[in-house]
């Protein structure tokens, strides 16, 4: 039975978290976008599932329809919580989206991954991980780097969003551009972030939109702090880039 329903940000495009107590684990169920919008919410709401008497979480990911890297970050600080705590976290089914941003982040070998929440919980959980989807808990603890030596490439779409509605979008992350910067320390959107800018500045249409999806390309590989206005130009330019061409293929 359900514990709670919570809308960790509001529909449309948000995140719902559910729990509930099984076998001695508590099993949350997110279902939604895992983005920069969510996370301060889904981070709290997380931590206060974990607690000394019940810190065995399990996330059931199947329904999870995006994920970025600061999504990935928020389960990241999760686990590293429960472990305090002298738990664990397991992951369920991650969604194809998922499985796509725990592979360009490298935080794929981070995670214990299973097929099912059954899976998950029952006393014979290693002879049942995934096959490949998550090295023994052991190996993990070592000094393994968590960016891998070959990143995953982006291939180009090949629709291209309208003009004025990529301008508008552009044009509106632009004027937030200081809070990109402000929550961006390490300077890792500074590129993308540069390159759209001369693109709108140059009108060129084709550059605007090959920058835009290097910019989103960026938030699925690395984390970024957040701020309403980063989370409301990057949700919104993804939403645009998304309406009009295929996803990203991994090569």
């Amino acid at each position: 039975m359900s514990l709670n329903d919570i809308a960790v940000n509001p529909p449309p495009g948000g995140l719902r978290l559910s729990t509930r107590f099984e076998d001695g684990y508590t099993v949350a169920t997110l279902t939604g976008e895992l983005d920069v919008a969510c996370t301060p919410v889904l981070r709290e709401q997380l931590l206060a599932v974990l607690t000394p008497r019940a810190s065995r979480l399990v996330l059931d990911l199947s329904g999870v329809s995006f994920c970025d890297a600061s999504g990935l970050a928020v389960l990241v600080r999760t686990g590293r919580r429960a472990t305090l705590l002298g738990g664990l976290l397991r992951l369920v089914a991650p969604s194809p989206a998922v499985d796509v941003a725990l592979q360009v982040s490298g935080l794929l070998r981070q995670f214990d991954i299973f097929p099912t929440v059954a899976a998950a919980t029952t006393p014979q959980r290693l002879a049942r991980r995934v096959p490949g989807a998550s090295a023994h808990a052991a190996s993990r603890r070592t000094a393994d780097p968590i960016w891998p030596v070959r990143q995953p490439r982006f291939t180009k779409a090949r629709d291209i969003p309208g003009d004025r509605d990529l301008r508008e979008a552009v044009t509106a992350l632009l004027a937030h551009s200081d809070a990109w910067r402000d929550a961006d320390p390490n300077r890792r959107f500074t590129i993308p972030l540069e390159a759209l800018a001369r693109a709108q500045a140059n009108h060129d249409h084709a550059g605007l939109a090959s920058a835009a999806r290097s910019l989103l390309a960026t938030l699925t590989r690395y984390p970024i702090a957040y701020s309403p206005e980063v989370a409301a130009t990057a949700r919104d330019l993804r939403r645009l880039i998304g309406s009009t061409s295929s996803p990203p293929v991994l090569t």
